[in-house]
């Protein structure tokens, strides 16, 4: 959620203010509120009135064999909406480029009502060549507020947009606190206290990391250990950015399969190579590997970065 809708008078702030998150509303309703006739928003996926201060896509989650080629899935309890973009116009690319309210109207099959989801906020991206569609996982903040009571406030404090917590006070921290330690405690448990590639066993070293991220999961994915990997440093920063991922059957390390020469040097400086492998890979622990190589692994954070340039980042200054 850009909040341009807040600063100015145009169609994001007639959308704010027309509807309510959860409610289902036709096409024609939609077309009414962009001053459109009804046939101009028919079979499209993505549609942006000429300079609007926003754009709208259509999800239909249920699809015909035959009807598209486009993979779309709503992650209901996450509020997570794993979304394909246009094979050749690129309005949605362009929308978040230029930082435009995205707001979501998804329904399960064709010729049904559309149920209004709210803004959408981009968590990753993989843009992809004219002719393939560009896929985005998206976070639903206002579906979330309404249905799981999450905050949407801007400014909230870094604990809270991490962890869920909606007190910063003494009492909301210490109990942070407390479930980190115990979360952090059961992932060294269930790794033997050693890193799960290296094995370096210096604990104060590793860091236990969140292999389905925290805003993504549910609240019982969020303490399971399964959900995890105890890695050093270097290994843990290339696979939150979704440089490297781990497969599910085998813990073999997944590099991307077009890598600079360059890539290849800093890799290798850092000790990673492409024989790098799980010691294990706990029971319940496939599935969320599984996940970050669909959804996370090659994907650009919403942060831009280069994968190259962070590598070489990581290396120390000579």
């Amino acid at each position: 959620m850009n909040g341009m809708a807040e600063r100015q008078q145009g169609y994001s702030r007639r959308l704010v203010n027309a509807l309510r998150v959860g409610q289902t509303c036709t096409l024609s309703d939609i077309a009414g509120l962009l001053d459109r006739q009804t046939n101009a928003l028919a079979g499209r996926g993505v549609y942006r009135n000429t300079g609007a201060d926003c754009f709208v896509i259509f999800v239909t989650l249920d699809k015909k064999p035959d009807a598209t080629q486009y993979r779309d899935h709503l992650f209901e309890p996450s509020c997570l909406l794993f979304w394909e973009g246009q094979t050749k116009v690129r309005m949605a690319e362009d929308g978040f480029a230029r930082g435009l309210d995205c707001h979501v109207f998804i329904h399960n099959t064709t010729k049904t009502p559309y149920r209004y989801y709210g803004r959408a906020v981009t968590l990753r991206s993989r843009i992809n060549p004219v002719g393939t569609p560009s896929q985005f996982v998206l976070y639903l903040p206002e579906y979330d507020a309404i249905h799981h009571g999450a905050s949407t406030a801007d400014g909230a404090a870094d604990v809270e947009m991490e962890y869920g917590y909606g007190s910063t006070d003494r009492k909301g921290i210490q109990t942070l606190r407390t479930r980190q330690n115990e979360y952090r405690n059961n992932v060294v448990t269930l790794w033997h206290g050693r890193c799960a590639v290296t094995g370096v066993d210096e604990t104060s070293w590793l860091i236990a990391s969140h292999i389905k991220p925290w805003r993504e999961s549910t609240d019982r994915e969020r303490v399971d250990p399964r959900n995890s990997l105890l890695l050093s440093p270097n290994y843990d920063k290339l696979f939150d950015r979704g440089v490297i991922s781990f497969r599910p059957d085998n813990g073999r390390i997944i590099l991307p399969a077009s890598m600079s020469h360059s890539f290849w040097k800093n890799l290798d400086a850092l000790g990673i190579t492409d024989e790098s492998t799980l010691e294990f890979v706990p029971h319940g622990t496939d599935g969320y590997l599984e996940y970050h190589r669909r959804y996370i692994f090659g994907y650009s954070p919403s942060s831009r970065f280069d994968a190259d340039e962070l590598v070489a980042q990581m290396l120390p200054i000579a």
